[in-house]
């Protein structure tokens, strides 16, 4: 049975694109090649064969999802429908730095245990006894505040052990309804948070980049972001803990506050050490220079005698340039005798995976623009859809729906990697601005909850064995869905002040 489903894994893709590649051509496949000069008259359908094949095998897994991500510069190159060069030089597009600056950051984070001091902190805020906001102060609001290391894997990886501790040494273990509560609340305080910064998750960053092709003057900065995500960041986060106790019965009404517990375990941390002050004072820095062009630009639009400003701090601080200081200083800076990160550190710290995953990504972004798929795509919109495809709210809806639909097969970032073109392409060819379809597609595409499967957070709460797949998937979908309504409704306007203040309105 187990050699029956491997071998369908590895064949349905393949298949697909032998099906695509010898089949006559398809209505307006040829009027796409034309106007783009394709190399042959069927590219368009050629490129849809090599894109069903390589999301087939992002979706089921056959191969480690960055090995995968080869498959378009081998394929795309091979037909022609893109240079060798273009393709493999997506894997070293400057936004992949602002990936490794993430990466980086969070394991300093985790060398110096900054992220422990940072969890035993928030977990102290709250000293009453209601046992829904002592979830919400020990696990929620630890992990979704953590989030900003640039990784929310990263952020439920330190929180899952230190609040299983808490659970444990207060009595409450597997078969509490309270400790399955406060295990779920914590995986979807996480994945609240995937929408909170820029490089909080992947999707955020697919975002960025196709918004950045369609418009080459336009840079999404980490200022923009809190426009059209914070809100709803914030928003799942109280929607998800809020879902997770109303459904989930606890069996305690009060819970005592075990301040001597929390005490002890920040006084094991000692003071704060000379690499934890520096490793902060470089995120610092780093967040500072990535937001200031943003604060920039939102100046020079209220004030014009200032974009020259603007545009010489723009000019300076390109968003990869932060990111390359803050590797290049935490390798570079030593503390108690050793530097901030070592290079195995460095090596260790940044997910290739997810790096070999983007750059495959962009090149095939690439080669479907080149091969005319794209225009096929919109020729097939505007021959069928009609007037009511045009609509911007339409489109928006359409661009969310079809982020949060692929998101369930697949992991959010090959959901964002496929929706994110497909939401800029629906919207060209409705010839409305693509930028709200875009930022629609990746935030959907963090959205779900329901399965282990959509997002590690939810994979690592699941492990704990305090959960039932049945809550998991009640809390989840319910969450969800309310998340994606409020999405649907909110968007449209957040990326519109979006649009004012970068003067594209």
């Amino acid at each position: 049975m187990g050699r029956s489903r491997d071998l369908a894994k590895a064949l349905v893709g393949p298949l697909l694109f032998i099906f695509f590649l010898i089949l006559p051509p398809l209505p307006w496949v040829s009027e796409a090649a034309a106007a783009v000069n394709a190399p042959f008259i069927t590219a368009p359908q050629v490129s849809l064969g090599i894109l069903l094949w390589i999301a087939s095998w992002w979706i089921t897994e056959y191969v480690p999802l960055g090995l995968t991500a080869l498959l378009a510069p081998l394929l795309f190159t091979s037909f022609g429908l893109i240079a060798l060069k273009d393709a493999l030089r997506s894997f070293m597009d400057p936004i992949i730095w602002i990936f490794m600056g993430g990466f980086v950051l969070a394991k300093a984070f985790q060398v110096w245990n900054l992220d422990k001091r940072i969890a035993f902190y928030f977990s102290t805020i709250y000293k009453g006894k209601s046992p829904m906001l002592k979830a919400f102060s020990i696990a929620c609001l630890p992990t979704f505040m953590l989030t900003i290391t640039g990784s929310i894997t990263a952020a439920t990886s330190l929180m899952y052990p230190i609040v299983l501790a808490y659970l444990s040494s207060t009595g409450f273990n597997r078969g509490s309804k309270f400790a399955e509560a406060t295990m779920l609340a914590l995986g979807q305080a996480a994945t609240a948070g995937a929408m909170f910064l820029l490089i909080s998750t992947p999707p955020n960053l697919v975002a960025k980049k196709v918004v950045e092709e369609c418009f080459p003057n336009v840079t999404l900065t980490f200022f923009d972001w809190f426009i059209v995500g914070s809100l709803h960041a914030f928003l799942g986060l109280i929607i998800s803990w809020l879902v997770v106790f109303k459904v989930i019965k606890i069996e305690v009404k009060e819970i005592a506050f075990d301040i001597q517990l929390l005490s002890e375990k920040r006084k094991s941390l000692g003071p704060m050490s000379k690499g934890e002050k520096l490793v902060f004072l470089i995120f610092l820095l780093t967040l500072t220079l990535w937001l200031l062009p943003g604060i920039f630009i939102i100046i020079s639009n209220i004030n014009p005698q200032l974009e020259p400003i603007s545009s010489a701090v723009k000019n300076a601080l390109p968003e990869a340039l932060p990111a390359v200081l803050a590797l290049f200083l935490l390798g570079l800076l030593k503390a108690d005798g050793r530097r901030l990160l070592t290079w195995e550190d460095i090596e260790t710290g940044i997910d290739w995976n997810v790096i070999f995953l983007f750059g495959g990504g962009i090149a095939m972004g690439k080669a479907l623009e080149q091969s005319g798929f794209s225009q096929w795509l919109v020729l097939i919109i505007t021959q069928l859809g009609g007037e009511w495809i045009k609509n911007p709210w339409v489109i928006s809806a359409l661009s969310a729906f079809l982020g949060f639909l692929i998101t369930y097969p697949a992991s959010n970032t090959v959901s964002s990697l496929i929706a994110c073109p497909l939401a800029a392409t629906l919207a060209r060819g409705a010839g409305i601005n693509p930028i709200p379809a875009i930022i629609s597609a990746a935030l959907a595409s963090s959205i779900s909850s329901a399965l282990p499967s959509t997002t590690p957070p939810m994979a690592i709460v699941y492990g704990s064995r305090y959960i039932k797949s049945w809550n998991m998937f009640k809390v989840g979908m319910i969450s969800d869905l309310i998340r994606l309504v409020l999405l649907i409704t909110l968007e449209p306007y957040l990326a519109d002040i979006l649009l004012m203040t970068k003067g594209l309105k």
